[in-house]
């Protein structure tokens, strides 16, 4: 039998983005329901265990890492930080990132929701949505087998896939061929010292099987993940030879590649290099890493140039430093940077939909192009897109002011 529950505010997608929303709507006094896939939350930050935060900090080529984020991600990077004992790591051309705990991040986020009153519905799908006068009334969800219905007054789609936006039948941003999905694993009984090194020799015995055709040549794009190599174990992030393309049964069949890659790979390794020779395969990620996918259409389309010229707003409610990081099917990661010691922004337009009153996103389905998205999809940047939308959702559920509200954001955040 189906239930009614009545709320404020709906958040979709329980990751960076989707926490941050629902802690700034609650924040604001408001009851909000946060709609979660998964039995537990991070998104992509823990299902897939990324491993660093990026966009965090400033993109400089000083040594010391510092904050172009403040309020919310700020107090969030805080607190992973010491959870996780780690420092902001950062490479030669200026970028600075900071790597975490897995579990730490799950339970950072399951305490903020339990510290702030959050109703949160796990193992939860949304099933469609009911749409009056150009706001949606109510989500209807099935959590653990349940059938329930949900009224609120305003929600943030933090999906990563736009699913509000697909339910409700809205026009879609869609790209022709979406970034290179990727799976992380970690390896024990690893013998090293150094992440440097130990990249070095194992891009070299790859590049070495490659040329001699043992291994394929997709088997060279493989990477440390920073600050893994802690007590002999390493953790690796691979590059899928398989399209993302979103069709019926492509995350399966992605899946299935990822783990046979990663066995593949884990096998090489201990046959052939000298660091892996008593190593095993410990580990497999839960979920293979999306990039990218479609994104909601807002007021306002950020696009690669604005990122590329540094371009400011005057409603800007996040600071974006992250270079734009593409992934692509065949080839290793390519970087396109804007001005040292710079940083674009990204307005409050973006997180608001341009079809329904009550609608906002964040996070990875922000209304942006290809280039655009390939920079904002970062936790650094989610996490202020989530707040923004957040504030902006419980402003709309009480009837105040949005560009009060966006002042407000700005003095919080920027």
């Amino acid at each position: 039998m189906e239930t009614m529950h009545h709320t404020d505010v709906v958040v979709l997608g329980g990751g960076s983005a989707g926490v941050a929303a629902a802690v700034a709507a609650a924040r604001k006094g408001l009851r909000v329901a946060l709609i979660e896939r998964n039995a537990y939350l991070g998104g992509k930050a823990t299902a897939a265990e990324v491993g660093t935060v990026c966009g965090l900090y400033r993109f400089s080529k000083n040594e010391q890492s510092e904050y172009i984020v403040n309020g919310f991600a700020k107090e969030f990077a805080d607190t992973l930080q010491a959870r996780s004992n780690t420092e902001p790591l950062h490479v030669s051309e200026g970028v600075h990132y900071l790597p975490y705990n897995i579990d730490a991040f799950k339970n950072i986020c399951l305490e903020l929701v339990n510290e702030n009153k959050i109703e949160v519905y796990f193992d939860a799908v949304l099933e469609h949505v009911t749409v009056q006068q150009h706001k949606i009334q109510s989500v209807h969800i099935i959590a653990a087998g349940n059938p329930i219905t949900i009224h609120a007054k305003a929600l943030v789609d933090c999906s990563g896939d736009s699913v509000i936006s697909q339910a409700a039948n809205l026009p879609l941003i869609r790209s022709e061929s979406y970034q290179a999905a990727a799976q992380v694993f970690t390896m024990q009984g690893v013998s090293a010292q150094s992440e440097f090194r130990l990249g070095m020799i194992m891009m070299k015995a790859l590049r070495s099987a490659i040329d001699a055709d043992l291994l394929g040549d997709f088997y060279d794009r493989v990477y440390i993940v920073q600050g893994s190599l802690k007590n002999n174990e390493v953790t690796l992030k691979i590059g899928i030879p398989l399209a993302v393309t979103y069709a019926p049964g492509n995350l399966q069949e992605l899946r299935t590649v990822a783990h046979s890659f990663v066995k593949n790979l884990a096998a090489f390794l201990i046959q052939h290099v000298e660091a892996f020779k008593h190593a095993s395969l410990k580990h497999i990620a839960p979920e293979v890493g999306i990039r990218t996918g479609q994104r909601s259409t807002g007021k306002y389309l950020l696009m690669e140039e604005d990122v590329l010229s540094c371009k400011k707003f005057d409603t800007a409610i996040a600071n974006g430093t992250w270079p734009i990081e593409i992934w692509e099917q065949n080839r290793r990661v390519r970087m396109k940077y804007f001005a040292l010691d710079d940083h674009y922004q990204v307005p409050a337009d973006c997180l608001q939909s341009n079809t329904l009153d009550n609608l906002f996103f964040a996070g990875r389905n922000i209304s942006a192009t290809d280039g655009a998205i390939a920079s904002a999809r970062v936790m650094g940047i989610c996490l202020q897109t989530g707040y923004a939308a957040g504030c902006l959702a419980a402003a709309t559920a009480k009837d105040l002011s949005l560009m009060d509200t966006i002042r407000q954001i700005q003095n919080e955040q920027l």
